[in-house]
Formats: structure tokens, C-alpha cells, sequence
């Protein structure tokens, strides 16, 4: 299928202007972007796109094609395939001139996880989203990867393996802070119960920015860390054997804040840490957090470090 005619389906949809062969067809390519959860493999959606081209393509302009339409239509998923194929046949001069005439508004989809969630995301360019816990990430199906290849993070952390393109950017807007690449690896990091955004890269190289002022130039190793409120920045090295350790129900704390401790909590418990006390929420944390050990072993490690103590309150746990 062309790529324009594509669009322009996407477009009749989105203006509930498609009949339900069409609609069909578009929900189910909709459908398999959002429906992994790790550990599971991960969906094609390349693949599926593909397949959708491949029933066009086969279908030839017969008449016994058209007989066979009611037979096919309430049969399987493929046979609807087939059936849309007779109908893009039939409508393919009306649709070029669909694509030419009518300006394309975004179809825009959100990806988003819930407590102790990871989901992997496949592209169509072939590049992977790794989303951690609470996140959520916004994409345009539309516009994707027809110029640049922007993502939007609107909160959580993501973990970006990039396929290369020389000719096509692409970007991962996280408020403020846009991280530009051509093809690389890399995580994002922006949480709201955080004061900063970070940007990691495990392979190549990555240039961060601001409002279009340059943040710096990354490469293996190297993390950039921009706080929200001061807007400030710093660069560090990070470790590159824990970094990512979240993606297998994991954080490792190093002279981490209480904010961040609680967040890992959150993120592998669905369990929420909080205090009043000042001098508890400046102590720092240096531990493992870790799926493979109950929660209450957890909390326990917590107060052991710094000699806490600790009252539960409905589902919030408070640390004094």
C-alpha cells in the first residue's frame, strides 16, 4: 500500500468517515502497537504493515472476487484483509486524489504503564521503546518518520534503541529538554515526583537541548542531568551494568535521594513512601531494590540504614 493512501485512511478514520472494513483494519494496526508487556515478545508492527500490503497487493480486480465478498467478510481476521483489498482496488483512484487534496490532521497515540509495568514498543521504523513503570509516551502515526522521528516522554522513563537513519532524525521531547539522535541507544528519564530530567546513552552519540540552547554532546557512558526548577545542568558518568537494571524489575540506589528512593519503590511495590521530617527526606540511599524480594524485607533495609522507624497509613507508609 502506499504510504499516502495509508495516510489518508488513517485520516477518513479519524473523521469516522470509514466503513467498517477500513475501520477494522486500521484498529487492528492500532491495536498492535500497544498490547506487549515484557517479558513477552515483542509485537512487528513492521510485520503486520507489511502483511496488510501483501493481501492488497494478491488481490487481483476479478468479478469472482466480488462474489466471494459476504463469504469472506465474516470469516477471520485475514479474510478482512482480503476483503479491504477489493475495496482499495475499486476506490484507489478516489483515494489518490483524497491524499492529495486533504490536509492530514495528527493521529496521535498515547503509550502509557501502570505500577511495577514494563512494556516494549515497536516502531515502524524498527526502532524500540522500553517504557518503565508509570510512564507514557505520545506519538503521532501520522507524521511518523515521514520527515524526523519525534516521540514525545510525557512522564516516566524510556529506554530508546534507535535504528539509523542518516536522513531522518530522531528526537525525544521531554518537556523542555529534546534529545536529537541519528542512531543510537538511550534512556530518558522524567518523573514528576523528580526535580530533574536525565538523558543516558549506552551506545553512539546524542546531543541534548534547550529551547534550542545546547546542553552538550553525549556519548557511551555519559548522562546529562537538568533540573526543572533552577534549569541548570550537569554532565557524569554513569554505570552502564545498572543504568538500565529497571528493565528486569530492578534499581540499584547509589547516594540516591529519599525522592528517588521512593519512586523506585513505587515504580517495583506500588507502594508509597513518604516523610515529614526534613533531616529523613536529605539522607541519602545505597541499596538494591528488587522484585525478587517481598516488600516488607524491603521496607526493613530502609529503616535499618539509617535507623527509622515507620507507620502505615492506608496505602502510604510513612518513614520517621
Amino acid at each position: 500500500m502506499k504510504r499516502r493512501i495509508f495516510e489518508s485512511l488513517i485520516d477518513r478514520y479519524l473523521h469516522k468517515k470509514a466503513n467498517k472494513a477500513e475501520q477494522s483494519l486500521i484498529d487492528q494496526w492500532y491495536d498492535t502497537l500497544d498490547q506487549e508487556e515484557l517479558p513477552v515478545e515483542e509485537v512487528d508492527e513492521v510485520q503486520l504493515w507489511e502483511k496488510i500490503q501483501e493481501r492488497i497487493r494478491s488481490t487481483a480486480p476479478k468479478k469472482s472476487m466480488v462474489r466471494k465478498i459476504s463469504y469472506w467478510s465474516g470469516a477471520v481476521a485475514a479474510s478482512l484483509l482480503l476483503c479491504f483489498g477489493i475495496l482499495f482496488w475499486k476506490q484507489q483512484h478516489e483515494l489518490n486524489l483524497i491524499a492529495k487534496e486533504t490536509h492530514l490532521e495528527p493521529g496521535y497515540r498515547i503509550f502509557e504503564t501502570g505500577a511495577s509495568q514494563r512494556k516494549r514498543v515497536l516502531l515502524a521504523d524498527g526502532s524500540t521503546v522500553v517504557m518503565n513503570a508509570y510512564s507514557k509516551i505520545k506519538l503521532d502515526t501520522v507524521s511518523y518518520d515521514r520527515r524526523d522521528r519525534v516521540v514525545e516522554l510525557l512522564a516516566g522513563e524510556a529506554f530508546f534503541e534507535v535504528k539509523k537513519d542518516s536522513a531522518k532524525a530522531f528526537i525525544v521531547n521531554a518537556q523542555e529538554i529534546q534529545t536529537r539522535v541519528l542512531g543510537t541507544s538511550f534512556t530518558v528519564k522524567n518523573y514528576a515526583e523528580l526535580d530533574d530530567i536525565s538523558v543516558s546513552v549506552f551506545t553512539g552519540k546524542v546531543q541534548v537541548t534547550t529551547n534550542n540552547n545546547s546542553l552538550g554532546v553525549l556519548t557511551r557512558g555519559e548522562e546529562i542531568r537538568y533540573s526543572k526548577n533552577s534549569h541548570h545542568s550537569s554532565s557524569r558518568a554513569f554505570d552502564l551494568a545498572t543504568r538500565n537494571s529497571w528493565i528486569e524489575g530492578r534499581v540499584y540506589l547509589k547516594q540516591s535521594s529519599f525522592a528517588e528512593l521512593a519512586l523506585a519503590v513505587k515504580n517495583i511495590y506500588d507502594v508509597d513512601i513518604k516523610t515529614d521530617d526534613q533531616r529523613i527526606a536529605q539522607q541519602r540511599y545505597s541499596m538494591p531494590i528488587s522484585k525478587q524480594l517481598s516488600w516488607s524485607a524491603t521496607l526493613e533495609s530502609i529503616k535499618a540504614i539509617h535507623h527509622n522507624k515507620s507507620r502505615k497509613e492506608g496505602r502510604i507508609v510513612h518513614i520517621y
